[in-house]
């Protein structure tokens, strides 16, 4: 009984890994939520710079911090982070990206809402910044703000050749959900987060709030940007996965349509961060 009377809400959780040029940033994101009833549960990787000690620097007790004997890359680390959590829901935050000030309380809200049973993944879209936290593009949206069900938001990222419902950051879900998964998988590296979504969605819908309230940072120290000359190769595989499952209903027509928006995404994106990259 003590246990579900000190429950938090959320379970916000950040897999850690030589961030310390961004960490401190994205906890105090966290800590400067609107919504309050929240826990911080923070798993560094093993670091070699200076991220566990600016993590500890901060006085919060919600904060829980813990530091792994060696390192399990993104894969584990990103499962351990989820396997402890005693929220009503989860929140996956890398440690370079940044929660605007109303996430929490807009994202809990769409669950808390009586005709949104059913949904058992909320989104939004993203800001994307640059190292200094300058906006690069104010509003990633590739779908609709409101409910959408899950064959349909599955069979539109085939069509669209690309991550249309965000990055780790943009979504919140519940936790009994965990247990009804498989966890995060990198077998595909670059669809880590895709494969978790469409596992979600296995269970209900999509709800996407149409507003930025999250940034996803972009610069040579994250991992995606370090496995970014793979992401059209990656994406047809996950393409192909997800297609295999009949019950995702994807049709010849939208692999086929994937496919050529896929290169179009994958040369877009690769032009854009080596232009960035060349201005770092």
């Amino acid at each position: 009984m003590d246990f579900l009377r000190n429950r938090p809400v959320v379970s916000v959780v950040i897999p850690m890994y030589n961030n310390a040029r961004f960490i401190g940033d994205t906890i105090h994101s966290i800590l400067s939520q609107t919504f309050t009833d929240f826990e911080l549960l923070i798993y560094d990787d093993f670091s070699n710079d200076e991220s566990f000690d600016i993590a500890a620097s901060f006085s919060d007790s919600r904060i829980k911090l813990y530091k792994n004997p060696h390192n399990l890359g993104p894969e584990k680390n990103w499962n351990r982070a989820i396997g402890d959590v005693r929220g009503r829901y989860v929140k996956l935050v890398c440690g370079d990206d940044i929660l605007f000030p109303e996430c929490l309380e807009r994202q809990v809200a769409v669950f808390d809402y009586p005709k949104h049973s059913g949904v058992s993944l909320v989104s939004c879209p993203r800001t994307i910044i640059d190292p200094e936290g300058k906006p690069l593009i104010k509003k990633v949206d590739f779908v609709s703000g409101g409910r959408i069900g899950s064959v349909d938001v599955i069979r539109k990222m085939i069509r669209m050749g690309t991550n249309i419902i965000g990055e780790p950051v943009c979504g919140l879900y519940p936790a009994e959900l965990i247990a009804r998964t498989s966890g995060y998988s990198a077998i595909v590296p670059y669809t880590i987060d895709l494969d978790f979504w469409i596992q979600l969605l296995k269970h209900g819908d999509l709800y996407m709030i149409d507003e930025p309230l999250c940034a996803f940072r972009i610069s040579n120290e994250s991992w995606s940007s370090r496995i970014g000359d793979m992401r059209y190769r990656q994406f047809i595989e996950f393409m192909e996965q997800a297609a295999a499952d009949k019950s995702h209903e994807v049709t010849d027509l939208d692999m086929f349509i994937g496919r050529i928006n896929c290169a179009v995404q994958s040369m877009t994106s690769l032009m854009g961060f080596k232009l960035f990259a060349s201005h770092e």
